[in-house]
């Protein structure tokens, strides 16, 4: 080798890949901790409120609502056409990459695509929300579907597994930091709502009072959703469901009047993002007038 003219002695340079066996691979550290997110939503959140963001898939609206001091963000799959499943390993590492991160909820597309159950926690997701459960048997499927074994029937994927290196993989732990909901909204989970709320495996019960009042015939009246005898239901369900030790949760529109009183008292409540654009706004314009 020529030797440079600088009084620095020349050492070749041998890229590593070069000096190492062509199926080298560097030993994973052996931790005794398991590297599950620990961001679930429950036992932790008490009178918990979260946010359903106007635009799941606009990365601005997330860390903006990530900024708030809200409980959780809701991730709606469901009632989301333009966002695709796909999207959620993305959104779910853009949140928990935010200066203040939080917990995020899933609610997957229905109870009929079970296999989205195993898409969305293969994404990461800690926190799931299955919609239309209307008897035992459904929350039974769902917990498993959600659950390793001997809690369920979860298989292990490739991404599972390279999480932890291909070591052991800690299935006891990711059974228990999985936080799943399961949703009453129709006429037949009314009547069953002790039945799916005492369901081994399930976490809480999210009662959607859009379609119950869909279900109960009163959504185009004045009041809607927030009709007097949907907001009555929805309690009654509640005692049914604490009774059974099991958290719950509704969609609110305030805390402190309306039916957002009412629920105040629920673990795991969302509040309209979309709704609170709206007001804000016209409470700028009014001012301004």
């Amino acid at each position: 080798f020529d030797i440079p003219s600088s009084s620095a002695p020349y050492v070749p340079f041998f890229p590593l890949r070069t000096l190492l066996p062509y199926n080298f691979r560097p030993k994973q550290p052996q931790s005794p901790l398991p590297r599950v997110n620990p961001m679930r939503i429950l036992p932790n959140l008490t009178r918990g409120v979260g946010i359903l963001p106007p635009s799941p898939s606009c990365p601005s609206t997330l860390a903006l609502c990530c900024s708030l001091p809200f409980s959780f963000i809701f991730i709606d799959l469901e009632h989301s056409p333009q966002y695709p499943l796909s999207n959620l390993p993305s959104t779910l590492n853009f949140i928990k990459a935010q200066p203040s991160p939080k917990p995020a909820l899933v609610r997957i597309p229905g109870k009929d695509s079970l296999p989205n159950i195993q898409h969305a926690l293969d994404s990461g997701a800690q926190n799931l929300l299955i919609p239309m459960i209307s008897t035992q048997e459904e929350a039974q499927r769902v917990v498993s579907v959600a659950k390793f074994p001997p809690l369920g029937s979860r298989g292990c994927a490739s991404s599972f597994w390279n999480d932890f290196g291909g070591a052991g993989l800690p299935t006891s732990k990711a059974n228990e930091d999985l936080t799943l909901g399961v949703q009453i909204e129709t006429l037949e989970g009314i009547s069953n709502a002790a039945s799916i709320a005492a369901t081994p495996g399930v976490d809480f019960v999210f009662l959607g009072p859009v379609d119950l009042a869909s279900a109960m015939g009163v959504v185009e009246s004045e009041a809607g959703w927030r009709h007097e005898d949907v907001i009555r239901t929805v309690l009654e369900i509640s005692e049914c469901v604490k009774a059974e030790g099991k958290s719950v949760g509704t969609l609110v529109t305030a805390l402190d009047g309306g039916d957002g009183g009412a629920f105040a008292d629920f673990e795991v409540n969302v509040a309209l993002g979309s709704q609170m654009f709206v007001s804000g706004a016209q409470a700028f314009l009014d001012a301004k007038n």
